[in-house]
């Protein structure tokens, strides 16, 4: 009956992380898809790089007051499955308004619902996996739902509204993305199980946790080195993408169909670092991961910046420095899920969603677009590359979370111990 049981839980633990993987997938599909639309979108209209910058930030704060509300309300009401289809399916018939948008107002007004939708995905998707991951493939379960947003947003997204859009119409890439939303809501209604995170994930303990224990999801400074970590991430994050397709069209004149390309390479190596970085993380530690990659991923926007060549070389550049993507998860998941008590890791997950994007994904966007506007298009590039060179310094101060590293620093501080002289 034990091997039963376990092999039960291993295949819900495989469903649960394939169905938040598409979940949160289709999710930054359609957060993403704009950026790559702006290059038919901005012309038909007619907006200006700070335009562009402001239909980015309304989606970001809104996706982050939300993230935190419902995040930390599903927390204290153990409500999660509930709360996720509901936004899924909001989310959807947020998209398809998105193409229905004839000015900049009701463009801003589709954002901003689709950001309220979107916001809680994120977190609510990584506390479904954290409760049904077992501890030794923890990090890279949660590297690997977060690895969709490489893989769905930024390689097929790219390929595949361009696509449409130069076939019909950029709206129809809108109307198309609501689909797969519709589709994975129909799915988690009829099998998914409500997350358990108090006790073990197979006592199927359903314990609603206190009020008066919220306080404990920001008592560890992880949490609050978290933050900022988040606002340099999400600055390099919006303002590189945001602004990087717009760029190469404009200053290099490369076309929309082979930006999308480029955008795609990184894309793919934004993917395969997603799995790769949380895998070393759980090896080595999450610290060091974010040290090294947050100082790699600050080089990316720079050589876009300075290296006017041919796309081709830029596929391969963009390919090998899209490290961002495979950090985020660590720190945006990973280590809050390993510092807080688990019944309140969505709370910890979203207020570190919460400061980035109110303050990296809202304010920087727009400070970007008006630079860009006023004094050159390479400026929102630099303010990238200083968003994830700020990931870099920070994370000198995280305090280390993978089990499996202090499982091995204590085991080798007991060895010394026991091989020590006794007097």
């Amino acid at each position: 009956m034990p091997e039963v049981s376990t092999s039960s839980f291993r295949r819900y633990e495989n469903f649960i992380v394939i169905a938040m993987f598409f979940t949160y997938g289709f999710v930054m599909m359609d957060r993403l898809s704009i950026v790559y639309l702006f290059p038919f979108i901005a012309p038909a209209l007619k907006l200006t790089d700070t335009q562009i910058g402001l239909s980015v930030s309304i989606l970001s704060v809104c996706w982050a007051v939300s993230s935190w509300v419902f995040s930390s309300v599903s927390d204290l009401f153990n409500a999660k499955k509930k709360f996720l289809i509901f936004v899924v399916l909001v989310f959807s018939v947020a998209s398809f308004s998105t193409g229905l948008a004839a000015t900049f107002g009701t463009l801003m007004l589709a954002r901003g619902l689709m950001g309220a939708a979107e916001g809680p995905v994120v977190t609510l998707a990584q506390a479904a996996v954290i409760a049904d991951s077992s501890p030794k493939r923890r990090g890279f379960n949660m590297g690997f739902v977060q690895s969709s947003t490489a893989l769905l947003g930024a390689v097929v997204a790219p390929l595949l509204v361009v696509a449409i859009a130069q076939a019909s119409s950029w709206r129809y890439s809108f109307y198309i993305l609501t689909v797969p939303g519709i589709l994975i809501a129909l799915i988690l209604m009829k099998y998914m199980k409500e997350p358990v995170l108090t006790g073990m994930a197979s006592e199927h303990v359903h314990a609603r946790p206190k009020l008066s224990d919220y306080k404990k999801a920001f008592q560890h400074r992880n949490i609050w080195l978290g933050m900022i970590i988040s606002i340099g991430f999400m600055s390099w994050l919006f303002a590189f993408t945001t602004f990087a397709p717009t760029f190469l069209v404009e200053v290099d004149k490369i076309s929309p169909s082979l930006v999308s390309l480029i955008m795609s390479a990184m894309g793919l190596g934004s993917f395969i670092w997603g799995l790769l970085l949380p895998y070393l993380s759980d090896r080595f530690g999450r610290k060091p991961i974010m040290i090294i990659f947050g100082l790699i991923a600050a080089l990316a926007p720079i050589v876009l910046a300075v290296l006017h060549t041919t796309p081709w070389i830029l596929m391969i550049v963009a390919f090998f420095l899209a490290v961002a993507q495979g950090y985020a998860p660590v720190f945006m998941a990973i280590i809050p899920s390993e510092s807080v008590p688990r019944a309140f890791v969505a709370t910890a997950m979203s207020i570190i969603v919460f400061v980035g994007e109110i303050f990296g994904g809202t304010a920087v966007p727009t400070i970007a677009g008006t630079l860009a506007d006023r004094l050159s298009p390479v400026a929102p590039l630099w303010m990238a590359a200083a968003g994830s060179f700020l990931v870099f310094l920070v994370s000198f101060g995280l305090k280390e979370t993978s089990p499996l590293k202090l499982s091995r620093v204590a085991a080798k501080s007991k060895l010394q111990d026991t091989s020590l002289p006794t007097v």
